[in-house]
């Protein structure tokens, strides 16, 4: 069960982005670069597409971004009215002393989410986001290298380490710069319809690209119910998923019988027990794919499969890539960030 892009179902009228000293440029220049690449295509196509972009800040004090870069707001937080689009950007250092000290920027975003607005947060600006408490108990997903230190500090965030988008109502969370490129693909295609967001897609991505449905971590995906049963066996499949487990595991684990399991998880979660493991151990094995240098054989066995070919062939199955083609395709394009 995957998300359903529905078209022209989200106004890009007015994009809002607050500007921050150290913030990575590329982290907001790269979404309204697809934006108005959007805008440029539906024009060519006869479609009335209008996008206005506001920069923000707390003051109107030039700030500078990671690269040198000078950006200067246009307006104030109170200045701004309601947005459309909130573009929260990353940052390039440690994120919590900025975000602790930034109480109007975290202000400003409750009351644009009290007005309906969507979210793009890339990567490390998830921390402005956890301190409003709007994703308290909610999936969230932000960048490798300070996703400890972020679980640490928000308790109360469930951050998905093995996820690179997630959603929680409208708000949508990219781990990392990358991934902000296939959430606006998918942001457009609401917007401006699907040929439009293929043509942006054509444009700004030259390796082959998973749709939003396939990647996506959503809390109206699996999680979003009230069986206790399955809820507690998801949190036992999560502890045990790399393990040679199956069916009759499963039944022990639940004490529920094969046929109730199979109907009451499905109802739950929109995937059989079976499909939901291999959908998690193929994301395990895609993370260390794109993270680590370890073999085939050795992601294989990471992720829970004993038979390298039986992997492979599963691993194309879900992605269209065998994992070969997946590694080359991600590993030159991954975003690190140092320690400050």
């Amino acid at each position: 069960m995957g998300i359903t892009l529905v078209q022209n179902t989200l106004s890009l009228n007015r994009v809002l982005i607050p500007l921050l000293d150290h913030m990575l440029s590329t982290s907001i220049s790269l979404p309204l670069e697809m934006i108005h690449a959007g805008v440029t295509y539906s024009r060519l196509n006869h479609q009335d597409s209008n996008v206005e972009v506001c920069f923000c800040a707390e003051r109107l004090d030039p700030v500078t971004s990671m690269g040198g870069i000078p950006l200067t707001p246009e307006v104030t937080f109170s200045e701004t009215g309601p947005g459309d689009l909130i573009i929260v950007p990353g940052l390039w250092r440690n994120p919590l002393p900025v975000a602790r000290q930034s109480k109007a920027l975290v202000q400003w975003l409750k009351y644009q989410h009290q007005q309906g607005a969507t979210f793009c947060v890339a990567a490390t600006g998830v921390t402005f986001m956890a301190e409003t408490g709007l994703l308290d108990h909610q999936p969230a997903a932000t960048h490798w290298y300070f996703l400890e230190r972020l679980k640490r500090n928000y308790p109360d965030v469930d951050f998905k380490p093995h996820h690179l988008i997630t959603r929680s109502g409208r708000i949508f969370c990219a781990g990392s710069v990358n991934s902000v490129a296939d959430l606006m693909v998918h942001l457009i295609s609401q917007s401006m319809g699907e040929q439009i967001a293929h043509k942006v897609e054509q444009q700004f991505s030259h390796e082959i690209r998973r749709p939003l449905d396939q990647i996506l971590f959503a809390e109206d995906h699996t999680t979003a119910h009230n069986d206790e049963v399955v809820i507690q066996l998801q949190e036992w499949i999560r502890q045990h998923y790399c393990e040679d487990i199956d069916m009759d595991n499963l039944i022990e684990a639940s004490g529920l019988t094969r046929r109730t399991l199979h109907r009451r998880f499905k109802e739950a979660t929109g995937f059989s027990p079976t499909t939901y493991i291999q959908r998690m151990r193929l994301t395990l094995a895609s993370d260390l794919l794109k993270s680590t240098d370890l073999s085939i054989r050795e992601v294989a066995y990471q992720a829970g499969y004993t038979d390298p070919d039986y992997f492979s062939r599963l691993f194309q199955k879900h992605f269209q890539l065998t994992p070969s083609d997946f590694k080359r395709s991600v590993r030159g394009k991954l975003f690190y960030l140092e320690s400050p």
